[in-house]
């Protein structure tokens, strides 16, 4: 004889009831599985971003120190040019003292 009870026999219910509990349980550990490559993969990007910061970190360093030295090379240069122009300027003073004093004797 046939059970024509169809949806109402608990334990066809039942049986129904765990197969699907069961999917949900793989459905579940699918997710967590995702979820930790996700966090997995986050957490290497914020590493990958915490050494790209601190390169950058290392480089704005090295450059200060690049831009104070040159600030002094700079200032050096600078005091060096003074001192060369004055210089230049005690050279022509000499030169026309000497042309002047070789045109007043004829000599040019």
């Amino acid at each position: 004889m046939k059970d024509d009870r169809g949806d109402l026999d608990l334990t066809k219910q039942i049986d129904d009831l765990k197969k699907e509990i069961e999917y949900l349980k793989k459905e579940i550990t699918i997710a967590r599985e995702d979820g930790n490559i996700n966090l997995i993969a986050a957490d290497t990007q914020i590493k990958n971003l915490i050494d790209e910061i601190r390169d950058k970190d290392r480089r704005i360093i090295d450059l200060m120190n690049i831009n104070d030295s040159h600030k002094t090379t700079n200032g050096d240069l600078r005091v060096l040019n003074n001192q060369l122009l004055r210089e230049n300027d005690k050279m022509k003073e000499v030169l026309d003292k000497s042309v002047t004093k070789l045109r007043e004797n004829g000599e040019i």
